[in-house]
């Protein structure tokens, strides 16, 4: 198994409301724009949290730790 490697720390721009469905496009302050790439669903509400960008296993994951929570999904980038 690929230890997973870090692309990019930072805070979703905003309100976030969780994963959704392949259509969340989740925006960081960076003005980095990622797209959920799997059928992922969990509520959650933060604004502003911070989220690490990381890669294992060849594919890319938007990990969010916050407030007791630490869950990921699939993502790719669209700009």
């Amino acid at each position: 198994m690929e230890k997973k490697i870090v692309i990019s720390k930072g805070t979703i721009k905003g309100k976030f409301k969780g994963f959704k469905n392949s259509h969340t496009v989740f925006e960081l302050s960076s003005g980095q724009i990622w797209r959920q790439n799997e059928a992922k669903f969990m509520n959650y509400f933060s604004v502003n949290p911070e989220v690490e960008i990381i890669s294992k296993d060849g594919k890319n994951y938007l990990e969010i730790s916050a407030h007791g929570v630490l869950e990921a999904v699939e993502v790719i980038r669209i700009k």
